[in-house]
């Protein structure tokens, strides 16, 4: 149930295994933790997000994912450690009318305990209360585990080439 943070509305998140999170707006002053979460995830982590091995965002980079006007991204702490950044997620605005770009990055330590699920259910009630029809997400094909995440959001498969799939999902 969403509740009163620091930086606005903050969501709580109870993962599988009872840890407890939250998950905030991003502001321009978190930049520092986003990069020590990028240090924090491994190479296959951060391939799987960026389709490359991009080891941190630059200050350009994270104007542009922090700035309002361009989309929402969001932080997740730990709920009793807010200043240590555990995962990202990106609604961004596209050319498309009406259609968001979902992106999430979680560090290591913190997948495979349903982090990802909610960040992407809560990402798709962001993405609707900001206008959104639909959610659009490419996905490296072997990204098994982001796949399955957006498999429970009813998404599907628009390109298929390649190593990746471009997805959309409806809202």
């Amino acid at each position: 149930m969403p509740d009163a943070g620091r930086r606005g509305a903050a969501c709580s998140i109870t993962l599988t295994d009872g840890a407890a999170t939250r998950t905030r707006k991003a502001a321009p002053v978190d930049l520092a933790p986003v990069q020590e979460l990028h240090r924090r995830c491994s190479l296959g982590s951060r391939a799987l997000r960026y389709n490359a091995g991009k080891s941190q965002l630059s200050p350009a980079e994270w104007h542009q994912l922090s700035n309002p006007e361009r989309g929402t991204t969001l932080v997740t702490t730990p709920a009793e450690r807010t200043d240590h950044i555990i995962a990202m997620t990106n609604v961004m605005r596209t050319d498309r009318q009406g259609v968001g770009e979902l992106a999430i990055l979680v560090e290591d330590v913190w997948q495979a305990r349903g982090l990802g699920t909610a960040l992407a259910e809560h990402a798709a009630a962001v993405a609707r209360r900001e206008g959104h029809h639909m959610l659009a997400a490419t996905v490296a094909v072997t990204n098994k585990p982001m796949l399955h995440v957006l498999q429970k959001l009813d998404a599907t498969a628009v390109d298929s080439t390649g190593p990746v799939l471009d997805l959309r999902i409806p809202l």
